[in-house]
C-alpha cells in the first residue's frame, strides 16, 4: 500500500502545482477598456504632451462621434509585474477599417494599408516578442483610420501570454469569419441545387424564389468573411445592397408561395417597395444630397416591416404543416425574427459591435426548407412505389396477354414468310426455267432444233434452276459465297467455249440490301452479263473484280471481257432487263463497250 499511497501523493503535489501556475497564467491576461485619444494624424507616435482625451473602450464611432472620419490614435497603459521569455499577444474583437498596433513605440502589426478601405471587420491578433517588453508599465498606441462613410470601431484590447490569448482569437475568428464563409458557401450550394429542380419543375416558382435567396445571400454574407472588396467599393456596395434587398423581396414571394396564397397587389407592392429601396440606397451611396441620406435612413426602417411581413406569412403556413415540417419553419422563423430584433435593438438603439448572430440566420430557414424539400421527395417515392407495385401487377397481367398475342402473330409471320417465299420460288421458276422448257418444248416438237441446240437449251434451263437454289442459301448480307456459287457453275461452260476466267474478288463490306429476292436479281444480271460474252462477245478471256469505290458508298462488281465490243443499240431484251432488275434492287448498271472489249459494272449501296 505504501508505494501507491506514494504515487498519488505525487500526483496531487503535481495537479496542484498545474494548477497554480495556470492560476498564474490567467492572471497575466489583462482587459484594457481605459484608453485616451489623439484625434488627428502626426508623423510619429504623439508624445505624451499631446492633447490626449480619455476615452472607454469599445469605442464606437457611430454613436461616440458619427460624422467624423480619417485618423486618430489610441494610448493605453498596462503593468507587467515580470516578464518571461515567451511572447505575449494583443487580440482586438473589432478594429475598423484600418488600424495598426505599437508596443514601446515599436510597430508589432498593421491590418492593411492607410487610406484604403478594409471591407470585412474581423478579430485582430498580434504577438509581442518579448524583448520588447519590460517590467513594469508598458505603453500600447493604435493607430485608426476610419474612411468617410464607414463605420469605425475599437474593442476593448485583450493582453497576456500567447498561449492564453490565441484559442480565444481562434474562437473569434472562426465565429465571425469561418462562419458566415461556411454559411454563404452553405446558402449558395443550396441555391443552386433548388434552382435546378425549379429548372425541371418551372411550375413550382416557390423553388425559384428561395434559390435565388440562397445566391442573394452568400453575397450578401461576403462582406463578413472578405477582407477587401473584389470590386471598386462603391460598385461593390451597391451589388451588396442590392443583393440583401432582393433577397426580402423574393423571399415575400416565397413566403406567398409556400403558403399557397395568390395575392397579387402585394406582390406588385413589394416589386415596389424593392425598387424604391434601391433607388435610394444607390443615392445614399453616391450622396446625392443630405436629405436623400435621411430619407434613405427612414426609409431603412421598412426593412423590418416586409421582414416581419414574410415572417408571419411564413410562420402561418408553416404551422398548418405536419409536425416535423411545423416544428423547423416556426424555429426558423423564430431565430430569423429574434435576430432582427437583437441586432436592431443592439445596433441601432446601443451602438453594440458583437453582430455575431445575423451571418447565421439563413441556416434555420434552409435547414427548415432543405427538409421540406426532402419530405417531399420521400412522399412522392413512397407513392410512385405504391404506384409501381400496382402498375407491375397490370403490367404483368397484360405482359402474359401480349405473349400470348406476340407468339400467335409470329406464328402468323412466319406463316406469310414461307408463303411468300413460296411464291417467290414459284414465280422465278414460272417465269426461269418453266419460262425455257416450254419454249424448248414448243421448238423440238416442231423439230426445228438440233440435238446440240436441245442440250444448249436444257443447259440454260439447268442454270436458271441453279440459280433460284443459290439464292435460297442464307448469306448474313455476304456478297463472296453468292460470287462463289456462280463461280462454281460457269467455270466449266467458260473452259469448254475457251475463255479464260480471271477471278480477281477482294473482301467487301456486308450489304443490307441482300435479300435473297435481290440476289436473284443479282444472279440474273451476273449470267446475262456471262451469256452475253459467252455467245456473242468472241472473247477468250473475261476477268471477274470486286471492290469499293473511292468515296466508299458502293461496292461494285465488274465484268470485263476482251471481246469485240457492242452498241446498245443491239436487238433484244437482255441489257433493258439487267437495269430494271438493277433499279428494283436499288443499285446502278454501267455498261462500257469498246473495240477492245466490253466492261459491265454492278455498283451495290453500302
Amino acid at each position: 500500500m505504501k508505494p501507491a499511497r506514494w504515487v498519488l501523493s505525487r500526483l496531487a503535489l503535481v495537479l496542484c502545482l498545474l494548477g497554480g501556475g495556470s492560476l498564474a497564467l490567467a492572471d497575466a491576461v489583462q482587459q484594457l477598456d481605459a484608453a485616451q485619444i489623439l484625434l488627428g494624424d502626426t508623423p510619429g507616435l504623439p508624445p505624451d504632451s499631446a492633447p490626449w482625451q480619455p476615452q472607454t473602450l469599445p469605442d464606437n464611432w457611430n454613436v461616440s462621434r458619427p460624422q467624423v472620419h480619417g485618423y486618430s490614435w489610441y494610448r493605453l497603459r498596462f503593468d507587467l509585474p515580470q516578464v518571461t521569455d515567451d511572447p505575449y499577444a494583443v487580440y482586438l474583437p473589432w478594429l475598423r477599417t484600418i488600424g495598426a498596433v505599437y508596443v514601446n513605440g515599436v510597430l508589432v502589426g498593421r491590418t492593411g494599408e492607410f487610406g484604403n478601405v478594409r471591407f470585412a471587420p474581423r478579430p485582430q491578433y498580434f504577438v509581442i516578442p518579448a524583448r520588447l517588453l519590460h517590467a513594469g508599465i508598458n505603453t500600447l498606441h493604435i493607430r485608426l483610420f476610419v474612411s468617410e462613410g464607414w463605420r469605425g470601431a475599437v474593442s476593448a484590447v485583450t493582453l497576456g501570454p500567447d498561449t492564453l490569448i490565441r484559442p480565444r482569437y481562434e474562437w473569434r475568428y472562426f465565429v465571425q469569419v469561418t462562419g458566415p464563409l461556411l454559411s454563404s458557401a452553405l446558402s449558395a450550394a443550396l441555391g443552386l441545387f433548388i434552382l435546378l429542380l425549379w429548372l425541371g419543375r418551372r411550375h413550382e416558382s416557390m423553388y425559384g424564389y428561395f434559390g435565388l435567396v440562397g445566391l442573394c445571400w452568400a453575397l450578401v454574407m461576403t462582406r463578413y468573411f472578405l477582407g477587401e472588396p473584389p470590386l471598386p467599393n462603391p460598385v461593390w456596395m451597391t451589388l451588396l445592397g442590392g443583393a440583401q434587398i432582393a433577397s426580402n423581396v423574393l423571399l415575400c414571394l416565397f413566403a406567398l408561395r409556400y403558403a399557397g396564397l395568390k395575392w397579387p397587389r402585394v406582390e406588385r407592392a413589394v416589386w415596389i417597395w424593392g425598387a424604391v429601396s434601391l433607388a435610394l440606397y444607390v443615392g445614399e451611396l453616391t450622396s446625392v444630397t443630405q436629405s436623400w441620406g435621411k430619407l434613405a435612413e427612414y426609409w431603412g426602417y421598412s426593412e423590418i416591416i416586409v421582414t416581419a411581413g414574410w415572417l408571419a406569412v411564413l410562420a402561418r403556413a408553416g404551422w398548418r404543416r405536419a409536425l416535423p415540417e411545423r416544428l423547423l419553419v416556426t424555429l426558423a422563423v423564430a431565430f430569423i425574427g429574434g435576430t432582427m430584433v437583437r441586432d436592431t435593438i443592439a445596433g441601432r438603439l446601443f451602438g453594440a459591435l458583437d453582430f455575431l448572430y445575423y451571418p447565421y440566420s439563413a441556416l434555420p430557414i434552409s435547414i427548415a426548407i432543405g427538409w421540406v424539400l426532402a419530405d417531399r421527395f420521400v412522399r412522392s417515392l413512397n407513392e410512385s412505389e405504391h404506384l409501381n407495385a400496382h402498375l407491375e401487377a397490370r403490367v404483368g397481367e397484360k405482359h402474359a396477354e401480349l405473349e400470348e398475342n406476340y407468339r400467335r402473330m409470329h406464328e402468323l409471320e412466319g406463316q406469310r414468310a414461307v408463303a411468300a417465299e413460296r411464291q417467290r420460288i414459284m414465280s422465278d421458276m414460272h417465269d426461269g426455267v418453266g419460262g425455257q422448257l416450254i419454249s424448248t418444248l414448243s421448238l423440238v416438237e416442231q423439230g426445228e432444233l438440233s440435238q446440240a441446240e436441245v442440250a444448249a437449251a436444257l443447259r440454260e434451263c439447268l442454270d436458271d434452276l441453279r440459280l433460284t437454289i443459290d439464292s435460297l442459301e442464307p448469306t448474313e448480307h455476304d456478297l463472296l459465297p453468292v460470287l462463289g456459287n456462280l463461280r462454281y457453275r460457269l467455270d466449266e461452260r467458260l473452259k469448254k467455249q475457251g475463255i479464260d476466267l480471271d477471278w480477281q474478288v477482294n473482301d467487301i463490306p456486308k450489304l443490307s440490301c441482300l435479300t435473297p429476292q435481290n440476289v436473284m436479281h443479282v444472279l440474273r444480271i451476273l449470267q446475262e452479263a456471262f451469256s452475253n460474252v459467252m455467245q456473242h462477245a468472241r472473247a477468250n478471256q473475261v476477268r471477274v473484280e470486286t471492290g469499293v469505290d473511292p468515296l466508299g458508298e458502293n461496292v461494285y462488281i465488274r465484268v470485263r471481257d476482251n471481246g469485240t465490243g457492242f452498241t446498245e443499240d443491239r436487238p433484244g431484251h437482255g441489257l433493258a432487263n439487267m437495269r430494271r432488275r438493277a433499279q428494283v434492287i436499288g443499285a446502278q448498271l454501267r455498261v462500257e463497250p469498246s473495240p477492245t472489249g466490253t466492261t459491265l459494272s454492278l455498283l451495290l449501296p453500302v
